[in-house]
């Protein structure tokens, strides 16, 4: 026993030492944040000061420099970041990753985000090259300084290459993609109508509420949120046919390797994409300035998307949320205006059929053949061979099919997914020219209203909702972006791409996008709500959210006065869901509960007040219930492919669900598949039934202690290595949070993996354009990517409950508490 003893001891030393050293080890890859480092590239010095909550404030002699500073902070806090997003925009994953991700590298590559990227850049004002060029010196500058890498290349085993000007824009044409995800609707609508026809689809798919709330109506009536009526009287019952095959199903198995991967392609997050922003002019403040507010929603990872910096050079002086591999200031302020986005969702992809002749290489287009222009791509893969692919690029864009098929070909699993009919992916990010970038970079220099929409000329896409302000107390609205104008068609599902029919002739007009300045109303509300109302004449998109966040937040700015950062964070934090309140009166109308539980649930339901905050008992028992709704409707007549890809399109959903309840004994309520007639009075007592029980098992059989935040969590998944279950605990984070997909504080939770969010406003904003600038901002998780670091997590907390941080704008308040003062000189590096 002795002797086993003294094993055991020697064996916990030297796993202990073994740990200590690894700890000390991947400590080194810490970043160095005071001291003096000597770096190539610059002009004069540059001091960085992070301050009391390790915000870094870059302040140079000149913007070139200042860019160069921000380039080297974040390659100090994200390089693991940077590198697993230029890979991905680049299609190269497979490099370090192996053949897991061939599938996913063949279908970026064919989609040619690198390809877009380089011809941008080729394209670009040599004013915005030499500003990109700057930032990209910065992080090279970093990487010439020889650090310790962080964690995820030691994992790897590789290093990384020099960044490079297309390195910047692939990212951000990543970025466009996830925030023009419409094809995915394309399909969506193409397979409906393959199994059931146009009158069954529409019911499916209502429309946006034509008195739904508009930007530029924003005094307009309260929004049906049951959408446009539909007759009951359904004359096709139709179920999945065996022949139409589902085209969502066959992209989403094609696209199959890296999970976030996965998720980032899919187009997915269809009801929580988007965000909030509102501006409020100073007649409606307590300063007499105006307020701007902002938190965009995006998919959740660690480290953050965002990441909070401030650079100052004479008169550039911007702050607010950075992207890493970026060299601009996305969402924010500079000492004269103030800015916030949300996301349009306009229709700037269309899928086109195409007709191609049995050689492979020619196409028809109006009764001829054109050729095909082909782009050869070598993938390189860690541990196997080279993959070569030939990409086929017709006039409408390259053949997004040929990925698909064949990936799926390449697949071990079975069934295989019939192969998709050649189809080409027309978006306005694939055009050999897009300036985006210089629409960032102009804008956070402007000064004035008429600098700000000049600089909103050179936006191309992903369209976005600005909102503006300045110190001289003016407010604003533009909606800028290339937004195709069609011949024929309204981009609803795949063209016939042959006939000609259904090209894009060009663009709405930029003085003809929606747009507003000083409004009679005071304020101005975004939340990814229809920008114009019915009578516009332009189409920009056919798919919107229901409008229960703009309308929240309208009637809480509606009427008021002094408003305060305290009231507009009090907004942010709001979690009333106007989406129960307008549905659940008709779902209790058609339950009749059996069960105890199930009646303590209808009870608890009828004394809520609609607040889904993390200790109601009544918002899991909501939640839970809407949940089941779309399956237990549609479900028979979908089929469980289509069923995957349509139960999570909330607002959708929502209007299909009122339409049917409204509508009497529907035939929806049906189970087609069984032999007797089924009510909707039983379909949706059993989904809550259903819903009920599942609850229960996971917080117990007292309903009236539970709590939504005890199921539903934001969770944090490590951005490329959360996939290695015993990296896991270390690298990925959640937290128990409140909110659903219709609050303010956005809670959405996915369908697959019921209460679980992985979507959220990442990034929060309180803009105070008074002379005392009590500006806020936090975002998500935290500034550094290393996840030793203190600064790994340490907003997680702060961020749940909807506490923020001082926006520091002054030497003064930079200096109190600071963290580090590391200065960069120019000079040979050490």
């Amino acid at each position: 026993m002795r002797r086993l003893l003294i094993a055991v001891g020697i064996l916990v030393v030297i796993v202990a030492a073994a740990g200590a050293g690894t700890y000390v080890y991947l400590r080194r890859s810490l970043p160095q944040t005071s001291g003096t480092i000597r770096v190539e590239g610059l002009s004069g010095p540059v001091e960085i000061v992070r301050d009391a909550d390790a915000i870094p404030h870059i302040f140079a002699s000149a913007k070139s420099d200042a860019l160069f500073g921000l380039g080297f902070v974040h390659a100090q806090d994200r390089l693991w970041q940077m590198e697993f997003q230029r890979r991905i925009g680049h299609g190269r994953l497979s490099e370090v990753l192996g053949a897991a991700t061939i599938p996913q590298d063949r279908f970026l590559r064919t989609v040619g985000f690198g390809r877009a990227a380089r011809s941008a850049w080729e394209r670009l004002p040599d004013e915005a090259r030499s500003q990109i060029e700057a930032y990209v010196a910065g992080v090279n500058a970093f990487l010439a300084t020889d650090p310790a890498l962080p964690p995820e290349f030691t994992l790897l085993r590789f290093k990384p290459a020099p960044w490079t000007g297309p390195d910047v824009l692939v990212w951000v044409k990543m970025m466009a993609w996830d925030l023009s995800a419409n094809y995915s609707h394309e399909l969506l609508r193409r397979d409906m109508l393959a199994h059931l026809g146009p009158e069954r689809t529409a019911e499916l798919m209502p429309p946006y509420p034509r008195n739904g709330l508009s930007i530029l109506g924003q005094a307009g009536d309260r929004p049906d949120a049951g959408g446009e009526r539909t007759s009951g009287d359904v004359k096709r019952r139709g179920i999945p046919t065996a022949d139409a095959g589902s085209w969502s199903d066959a992209f989403a198995k094609a696209l199959g390797g890296h999970e976030a991967v996965q998720k980032r392609l899919l187009g997915g997050w269809i009801e929580a994409l988007g965000s909030n922003n509102w501006v409020v002019d100073g007649t409606l403040t307590a300063t007499g300035k105006p307020l701007l507010a902002n938190d965009p929603h995006l998919g959740t990872h660690v480290p953050s998307l965002w990441y909070l910096a401030h650079m100052s050079a004479g008169d550039f002086d911007v702050i607010g949320a950075t992207l890493p591999g970026a060299p601009a200031t996305a969402i924010g302020r500079n000492r004269f205006i103030a800015w916030g986005e949300t996301n349009v969702g306009a229709d700037v992809e269309d899928l086109y059929r195409e007709r191609v002749d049995p050689t492979g290489k020619l196409v028809e287009f109006r009764g001829g053949l054109e050729p095909m222009r082909i782009v050869k791509e070598t993938i390189v893969v860690s541990g196997g061979n080279p993959i070569e692919i030939d990409v086929r690029i017709t006039r409408h864009g390259p053949l997004v099919s040929d990925a698909i098929n064949a990936n799926n070909a390449a697949s071990t699993e079975e069934p295989k997914p019939a192969p998709v009919e050649p189809l080409a992916f027309r978006w306005t990010a694939l055009d050999e020219s897009d300036d985006t970038v210089v629409a960032f970079l102009r804008l956070n220099e402007a000064r004035n209203w008429d600098d700000f929409t000049a600089a909103m000329r050179h936006f191309v896409v992903p369209s976005q909702n600005f909102v503006y302000a300045d110190v001289d107390g003016h407010i604003g609205y533009y909606l800028p972006g290339h937004i195709p104008v069609r011949a024929s068609g309204d981009g609803s599902s795949p063209a016939e791409g042959w006939t000609g029919g259904m090209e894009w002739t060009g663009w709405i007009p930029f003085g003809e996008l929606p747009h507003l300045y000083d409004p009679p109303e005071h304020f101005i509300v975004t939340a990814n709500h229809r920008p114009a109302p019915p009578e516009y004449p332009h189409q920009i998109a056919l798919e919107y959210p229901d409008p229960y966040r703009a309308q929240r937040i309208t009637d809480r700015l509606r009427g008021s006065q002094q408003l305060t950062v305290d009231e507009f964070r009090s907004i942010q934090a709001d979690t009333v869901s106007l989406h129960a309140k307008a549905l659940l009166p008709l779902l209790i109308q058609h339950a009749r509960p059996a069960s105890d539980a199930d009646r303590r649930a209808i009870d608890l339901l009828r004394q809520w007040n609609f607040n889904a905050g993390a200790d109601s008992a009544a918002e899991p028992i909501f939640q839970a219930w809407f949940l089941r709704l779309a399956a237990a409707l549609a479900g028979d007549e979908l089929g469980p492919a289509i069923l995957d890809d349509y139960r999570g399109r909330f607002s959708y959903t929502t209007r299909f669900v009122t339409n049917t309840l409204a509508a009497g004994d529907s035939p929806w309520c049906d189970d087609v598949t069984t032999t007797g007639r089924e009510t909707c009075e039983q379909v949706i007592t059993q989904a809550l039934h259903d819903g009920v029980a599942d609850l229960t098992g996971r917080l117990g059989a007292d309903l009236a202690r539970w709590r939504w935040d005890g199921v539903h969590r934001a969770v944090f998944p490590h951005q490329g290595l959360d996939s290695v279950g015993l990296l896991r605990p270390l690298l990925s984070r959640s937290i128990p949070n409140a909110g659903d997909w219709s609050t303010v504080n956005v809670g959405t939770v996915l369908v697959d993996r019921p209460y679980t969010q992985e979507a959220v406003p990442g990034y929060r904003q309180i803009v105070d354009l008074s002379p005392a600038n009590n500006s806020r901002f936090i975002d998500a998780v935290g500034e550094s990517g290393h996840f030793l670091s203190p600064h790994y997590d340490d907003f997680m907390a702060d961020w749940r409950d909807v506490r923020d941080r001082k926006m520091r704008m002054t030497r003064a308040e930079v200096d109190d508490g600071a963290r580090g003062r590391l200065v960069l000189t120019p000079g040979p590096v050490n």
